[in-house]
């Protein structure tokens, strides 16, 4: 078997497509990073509202590691609730516009497990039995949802992306009493926002819960960075909201939000929580003060969507395919086959700029892409660097006339 493995790995080295993995040694997270003692102009970190290094968020994870230590200890069921992680759920739920709120150590903990969680049966067939359960999935959700489904006992039906016509006929096709419908609110590497009230109208109808992963809404989207709920103002209607602590927020660690009494019941049905270790208290009071800046934080939106909207519209006069909307900061700038899009994001590399592509299996085969993030850190002058080195590989390699 390992000998199997071993071909298998030295295949994929042979072509071109294993991954380099850079160890930044300073300016994690930042316009500037530095590796091998080298700058580097940093376009791929999720770090949106520039909150990883901000000094009254790390303040506050010093303060909570000197009070709490750095380990839970354990589950909280066993170890006992740390106070001050049922503060940052609390205020989660109230950011978002839910009733309750439960964290996990990371999103992709979160997503493997709530599937199993809501619809599988539970003890002696409750409460649900595992023959009347469905879950329809967006063929474009994260890998994180897609491994979850598959870890469920539940029919799996996968929908044609952001298809409403496609669901429903889908629906419609499926009488199972118990229905989950999954998507996300932002398709980062579509620059896409999800269209909320038609999935709740449609849920409604056919009187199936909804989830929303919503990593790339909460902290960007809504007045108060709420996400997509907030944005279309009708959180209340969304059934699960998911979320995670390393994009916007500069942390670490994922959430669901709901009702209340659907957080209850997934505080003892989520293994992920129940049989692991909770969030660490100090990032637990780093989060806290996140949310804080979020929520005061209408300003750095608004900076970040203005740079944001600059270097697409600059990236598309150059010539260059530019996927999605202007109103969110990821930047999908499509190069199509992976060996064209590993090509690419290695000569911005040569030329002192890290945004490595996006390709398979996070996308689909012949789908690479570049997934470029701004950061309210990132000054216009950085941007227009980026834009002119994107022209000058560009035409290097023949995409651009």
């Amino acid at each position: 078997m390992l000998n199997i493995i071993l071909d298998f790995l030295k295949d994929f080295k042979a072509s071109g497509l294993y991954p380099s993995f850079t160890p930044i040694t300073k300016g994690v997270n930042e316009p500037i990073c530095t590796v091998s003692g080298k700058e580097y102009l940093l376009f791929c970190a999720n770090n949106y509202l520039s909150l990883s290094q901000n000094e009254d968020v790390k303040n506050a994870g010093k303060a909570a590691i000197t009070k709490y230590g750095l380990g839970p200890g354990g589950s909280r069921v066993i170890s006992g609730d740390i106070d001050i992680i049922r503060e940052l759920e609390k205020r989660i739920a109230k950011l978002v516009g839910s009733e309750d709120c439960l964290t996990f150590q990371t999103k992709y903990m979160v997503n493997i497990e709530v599937f199993s969680a809501l619809i599988d049966p539970i003890i002696n067939g409750r409460p649900y039995k595992s023959e009347d359960s469905v879950i329809f999935s967006d063929e474009y959700n994260h890998g994180s949802i897609i491994d979850g489904c598959k870890l469920s006992n539940a029919k799996k039906i996968i929908f044609k992306h952001n298809n409403l016509e496609d669901l429903q006929q889908k629906l419609s096709e499926n009488d199972l009493p118990n229905k989950l419908i999954v998507t996300e609110g932002v398709f980062s590497l579509d620059g896409e926002i999800l269209p909320l009230p038609e999935y709740v109208n449609l849920a409604k109808e056919f009187k199936a819960m909804l989830m929303i992963d919503d990593a790339h809404g909460v902290g960007i989207l809504g007045n108060n960075g709420g996400g997509t709920g907030m944005h279309y103002k009708i959180s209340i209607d969304v059934d699960i909201i998911m979320g995670c602590m390393d994009k916007a927020f500069g942390g670490t660690g994922g959430y669901l939000c709901g009702k209340k009494e659907l957080i209850d019941y997934l505080r003892i049905t989520s293994r992920s929580s129940v049989l692991s270790s909770a969030i660490p208290a100090m990032m637990a009071g780093a989060m806290i003060e996140s949310v804080n800046k979020i929520e005061q934080g209408t300003e750095a939106r608004n900076e970040l969507f203005t740079k944001a909207k600059y270097l697409k519209t600059k990236l598309k006069k150059i010539g260059f395919n530019i996927l999605g909307v202007n109103d969110i900061p990821s930047v999908p700038l499509f190069l199509g086959d992976e060996k064209i899009g590993i090509q690419f994001s290695t000569k911005l590399w040569e030329r002192g700029i890290m945004c490595p592509v996006v390709r398979w299996p996070a996308v689909p085969l012949g789908g690479s892409r570049l997934r470029i993030i701004v950061m309210t850190h990132h000054t216009q002058s950085q941007l227009d660097t980026f834009a002119n080195t994107c022209e000058i590989v560009g035409k290097e390699m023949g995409i651009l006339a």
